[in-house]
């Protein structure tokens, strides 16, 4: 918070020349024994949101609201730590359909060893958030971050050298490879020994969050944004090891193993954050989607019961560790659509329906609060949304909004669903410019960070440039003034 010292003075003046006319009268009116009756001072109003958590203050659903132990609604407004353990091409250089994978293979491509990749993207993950990005989401005032996480994290070293084995294949070695990985995912569950250890990339980093979060009073989501074997054929956020999808694509829904793999990942979260109150919600699925060519199709009526499958035995595993987090659910249409061919994600169709949160994902859509969708089950639309949240009692979370630069549009966008009660994270803090207009990102995210993009310029990862330029201190602002009045999370 600024304060405005000349304002200050003045308001000090006003009050020092109304005391001298108090004490001129109370002389001058001595003799006629005068008296003042002072005023009680008034009980502070209470404050209609709590901005953080408090020691062990969990939050919980109830009807259409999230709230606090106190039964105070909390509206969660943040940003997504994107592009930090997930890379996405938009955000990464000029190749827009590049994964994570396809970066790895890259720098295989150019004379680097797996270790020295591995040991690039451990210096990454350890330079692109640290403590400083969190201090100042703080200080903004948010209350909110949402953590995109791979689900590789959560495999031990070893592990993942067999997840490399398909990365780095070709032909129809990776074929195999991919089989004989997905053999090694059911052997860990069928063992346990499957996000077991708690050295693991994905627990460190965990840790370390609510650390910094915990310090500036501040939630976490935990999205699991990449599932083992892929809920899309969306390149980028799916990090699917197969680009042209000749086989393996959206292979969640197909093979029990990649589920299996991902039912025993949250569990093992839920086991060791289940009384972590700065810990809000579990997002378990990041956007499932069917998009096969340039238009958008619904989920089958298989995958969408499988994906309903899905959430009933997580929840219910949740449940069974007597952890009552938050958990948000995400339906097709990358994470919007909860009736497709014929089948519902309906409250009524879990086993388990307390604490559920619905999400929905908007990016430059119509801010108006009637608007409605044809499909009355897609959220994407105010109208649609506020129906679905009444008929069905349960509250909304936006898990995705924002790069937009029609910085009006934004700010009513923002304001809009913290007046219909939804909360909301805007993707994303923090990115690279893209790959053909330079003020792509840096005009619709907080921070773009400096240098060249990771993609076009391989040299330095292997000077290590690239992990000084990512450093919150080196990062460039958003000069825009305007978009920081759109996104001000006090308003």
């Amino acid at each position: 918070m600024k304060l405005n010292i000349k304002e200050s003075l003045k308001t000090i003046n006003k009050i020092n020349y109304l005391l001298l006319l108090l004490l001129i009268f109370a002389c001058s009116s001595s003799s006629s024994q005068v008296s003042f009756t002072e005023e009680p001072n008034p009980e502070p109003e209470q404050p209609e949101q709590i901005t953080g958590p408090i020691a062990y203050n969990t939050l919980k659903a109830s009807g259409r609201d999230i709230v606090n132990e106190d039964n105070r609604t909390v509206i969660l407004k943040g940003v997504n730590f994107g592009q930090w353990l997930v890379m996405e091409g938009f955000m990464s250089g000029s190749n827009g359909n590049m994964t994570q994978s396809a970066m790895k293979r890259k720098l295989f491509a150019s004379g680097k060893s797996r270790a020295q990749i591995e040991n690039f993207f451990d210096q990454y993950r350890a330079n692109f958030i640290t403590k400083a990005d969190v201090d100042f989401i703080g200080e903004k005032g948010y209350n909110c971050i949402r953590l995109p996480l791979h689900y590789e994290l959560f495999l031990t070293d070893a592990q993942r050298e067999k997840r490399l084995d398909v990365i780095y294949a070709d032909g129809a070695a990776k074929e195999t490879a991919y089989n004989t990985y997905k053999d090694n995912l059911q052997s860990w569950v069928t063992n346990n020994t499957l996000a077991t250890d708690s050295d693991i990339d994905g627990f460190k980093i965990i840790d370390n969050m609510v650390s910094w979060c915990k310090a500036n009073n501040i939630y976490i989501v935990l999205d699991m944004h990449v599932v083992p074997g892929t809920v899309g054929d969306n390149v980028p956020i799916t990090d699917e090891m197969m680009e042209d999808f000749s086989f393996g694509g959206r292979d969640y829904f197909y093979d029990s193993k990649n589920r299996e793999a991902l039912y025993r990942i949250w569990d093992k979260i839920s086991e060791r954050y289940a009384n972590e109150p700065t810990i809000c919600m579990y997002d378990l699925i990041n956007e499932p989607h069917n998009r096969p060519g340039s238009s958008l199709q619904d989920l089958t009526s298989y995958e969408m019961t499988t994906l309903k499958n899905s959430y009933n035995t997580i929840i219910n595993e949740i449940r069974a560790n007597n952890d009552d987090t938050l958990i948000l659910l995400q339906g097709g249409d990358f994470g919007n659509d909860y009736l497709s061919s014929g089948v519902s994600i309906y409250p009524s169709d879990l086993n388990n329906k307390s604490n559920i949160v619905y999400n929905f994902h908007r990016y430059r859509a119509d801010n108006s609060k009637t608007a409605i969708n044809g499909d009355t089950d897609n959220l994407s639309l105010f109208g649609t949304a506020v129906a679905f949240s009444n008929t069905h009692n349960v509250p909304l979370f936006c898990g995705e909004t924002g790069l937009d630069d029609n910085y009006s549009r934004l700010s009513e966008n923002l304001q809009n669903m913290t007046e219909l009660g939804f909360g909301w994270t805007l993707w994303t803090f923090k990115t690279h410019t893209d790959r053909n207009d330079p003020q792509y990102t840096s005009n619709r995210v907080l921070f773009d960070v400096g240098g060249n993009n990771i993609w076009d310029d391989l040299q330095q990862w292997e000077d290590a440039t690239l992990f000084e330029n990512i450093k919150f201190a080196n990062c460039s602002i958003n000069p825009m003034q305007g978009f920081w009045l759109a996104i001000d999370p006090t308003k």
